[in-house]
């Protein structure tokens, strides 16, 4: 059974993965937070608005049996982006500030436990559906 097939067990999936793509960011910010030049990258934050209307379009219907069904393209919402006018910059160059850095690293992670607190709530309604709860 594929999980995936369940529109909230994707969105959890994409909280999960925007927020482990995000914390590889924030820590490559951090372990180059003393190279001269560097200036901070970071995600955009996932569109909820964006995703509720990919979840709610209506679907091609397939009027004959030639059709290809198809799936619908997901683009990756995860792009990586420099910062372009961090809020200090270092005499060298470097952009990255330290307390930013770990102040979102702190909010991924919350982001993320809720997630995952969220999923496992969902496969116990799912255990507890077929009788399997306890």
């Amino acid at each position: 059974m594929d999980l995936q097939q369940f529109t909230l067990f994707g969105m959890i999936k994409d909280q999960m993965d925007w927020s482990s793509k995000r914390q590889q960011v924030l820590s490559r910010n951090i372990a180059n937070s003393d190279t001269p030049g560097y200036l901070p990258s970071d995600i955009k934050p996932l569109d909820f608005k964006k995703t509720i209307a990919e979840v709610t379009s209506p679907q091609l219907a397939v009027t004959d049996g030639n059709h290809l069904m198809g799936s619908p393209s997901k683009t990756s919402s995860l792009r990586v982006e420099k910062e372009r006018h961090p809020e200090e910059i270092k005499p060298d160059g470097n952009g990255v500030t330290l307390e930013d850095q770990i102040m979102k690293v702190g909010d991924t992670k919350g982001k993320y436990d809720m997630a995952a607190s969220l999923y496992q709530k969902q496969i116990m309604l799912l255990k507890m559906s077929v009788g399997s709860g306890r």
